[in-house]
């Protein structure tokens, strides 16, 4: 029962990561065409670095964070001999840094009557491709529907073990 639970730790950091990968593209997306940022410059592309971190995982601990505390309740629902408790295992959850790309190039659009033109009329414009970022948009999107799955996955099979 204990992997379950990492196992949706693991599903749920992988949720978590791929959500935020799609709200970096489309935030890309959204600034294609901003020429003035808060720090003065053209807006740079950012992308998200994921990595994997290991995690000690307790069932206990789960699985106390977990249950609900009662009120009150009959003596006789109590159990009388004690639950054998599992020691802690390790899952591998997913962590993600926001960057920005390093080593740009911005593209050069000749307007000079836009506020942002230098001396020869040119207006340095983010270098964002809409396209690399709908691929990056739909890969994190499988991603995540996979995740979803898994977590799908999990509920069931923990429904079919309180069915039995």
């Amino acid at each position: 029962m204990g992997e379950m639970f990492v196992s949706l730790k693991i599903s749920g950091s992988g949720l978590s990561a791929f959500r935020r990968k799609m709200n970096v593209a489309a935030e890309n997306m959204a600034n294609a065409e901003t020429t003035r940022t808060e720090s003065g410059g053209p807006y740079e592309r950012k992308a998200v670095r994921i990595s994997s971190r290991s995690t000690p995982v307790n069932f206990s601990q789960e699985l106390n964070q977990a249950t609900t505390r009662l009120a009150r309740t009959d003596a006789g629902h109590l159990p009388t001999r004690r639950v054998k408790r599992f020691g802690s295992s390790e899952a591998f959850t997913a962590q993600t840094e926001e960057v920005t790309v390093k080593g740009q190039k911005f593209r050069m659009e000749y307007d000079p009557s836009h506020p942002d033109a230098d001396a020869e009329g040119f207006v340095k414009m983010p270098d964002i491709d809409p396209l690399k970022e709908m691929v990056e948009m739909m890969t994190a999107s499988r991603a995540y529907e996979a995740n979803v799955t898994a977590v799908k996955s999990v509920q069931n099979m923990v429904q079919k073990a309180l069915d039995i």
